[in-house]
């Protein structure tokens, strides 16, 4: 699965990499300055204003860039397995064609695990195993969200050990690719870089958080690729066939 990945990404790296600044790294980074602003602002109701403004700009553009980012990859990395290219156009279109869906499945997993995770750890955390392929099964099937839901459910049933592995990977290697962001905004910015506005803290983090979300997004649509297959043989070239 990590080779499915990984290899969907480098064959098609320029344009995801692409995707992933402009839906993720941007409104990070717009974040980023808000915050830094509302900080550091010297009592300037323009300069707060202004900074309020970008940052609700930028919390509702990383909830869209992330819906349409996890539309893009998956269709991307499932068109990879069937060994054509997809464009960005064709990839776009089918995030948008599924955007409402992939909303509704993020709002009702997004609640439910929450409050898995308040009550008890565990249930938290098998409720996001269980609808862990749910995004890729709307861009994919074309289904609706309890559909997707329900599918997803089906396709993770005996396999959920083998998906919380991936999840605890992918998040180690998320906390390695902060931490080495860290490192390099201080190295970049100096001692301070941490605690004001520069170019490292504007830049380097964004990017870092950007390419994290679409390791994640092409782990996911991966990991819905193996399910098929496993769960229903044929092969990869099977699953790819639903875009036929």
């Amino acid at each position: 699965m990590f080779e499915l990945t990984f290899g969907a990404i480098g064959a098609n790296g320029l344009p995801l990499l692409l995707i992933a600044l402009l839906f993720v790294g941007v409104p990070q980074a717009a974040l980023v300055w808000a915050q830094a602003m509302i900080v550091e602002q010297s009592g300037t109701d323009g300069l707060f204003g202004t900074a309020m403004l970008v940052g609700l700009v930028g919390f509702l553009l990383t909830l869209v860039g992330g819906v349409l980012m996890q539309g893009v990859v998956t269709h991307t990395v499932v068109a990879d397995l069937q060994g054509r290219k997809t464009s960005l156009g064709e990839s776009l279109n089918a995030a948008l064609r599924s955007f409402w869906v992939l909303v509704g499945i993020g709002i009702l997993s997004g609640l439910a695990t929450t409050l898995g995770l308040i009550l008890l750890i565990v249930p938290g955390i098998l409720i996001f195993l269980i609808w862990m392929v749910a995004g890729p099964v709307a861009i994919a099937e074309r289904t609706g969200v309890f559909k997707a839901l329900g599918r997803s459910r089906t396709l993770t049933r005996d396999h959920r050990w083998w998906l919380l592995l991936i999840a605890v990977i992918y998040f180690v290697v998320s906390w390695v690719l902060g931490l080495l962001a860290g490192l390099l905004s201080l190295a970049v910015g100096g001692l301070d870089a941490a605690s004001s506005l520069n170019f490292a803290s504007l830049v380097i983090g964004p990017a870092a958080q950007a390419l994290s979300t679409l390791i994640w997004g092409a782990m996911v649509a991966a990991a819905y690729v193996e399910l098929r297959a496993v769960k229903e043989g044929g092969g990869k070239e099977s699953v790819a066939a639903i875009f036929d």
